[in-house]
């Protein structure tokens, strides 16, 4: 009964109150990157990789149960934190040299870094708080 009374309804339907049909839009096709030379891209993966290690020495004496300022409670913010800070301080550092191929760990990079985390993690106070 439900069928009939719908087809019923639809029926009545003047060809005035139809819906005009929508055009259809091409599909929407990704940004496209830059292309990037496999020497670029793979030195780029290294340095990327020797900060990450850099960042998760350093954090590691929050994730402590000692630590005073910044202390991380759960793994999944420890991972989050050293994330976000390894993808952050790439870009920065891609600024400041100006691109992808000169890129290196040296002694005031790391100085930097710790510098900067640590300045990061003291302004959550005690605990870490992921926001």
């Amino acid at each position: 009964f439900a069928r009939a009374s719908l087809s019923l309804l639809s029926a009545g339907r003047s060809s005035a109150t139809k819906k005009p049909k929508r055009e259809e839009t091409p599909p929407k096709q990704k940004k496209k990157e830059p292309e990037v030379d496999p020497a670029t891209k793979k030195a780029l993966a290294e340095f990327k990789s020797q900060l990450a290690k850099l960042v998760v020495n350093v954090l590691g004496k929050y994730n402590k149960v000692d630590c005073k300022v910044g202390r991380i409670m759960d793994n999944n913010d420890f991972k989050y934190i050293a994330r976000k800070l390894t993808h952050g301080l790439t870009e920065k550092e891609m600024q400041r040299k100006g691109g992808a191929t000169d890129l290196a760990i040296t002694d005031s990079l790391k100085q930097r870094v710790k510098q900067y985390i640590t300045a990061y993690m003291s302004k959550f106070g005690p605990i870490y708080h992921r926001t």
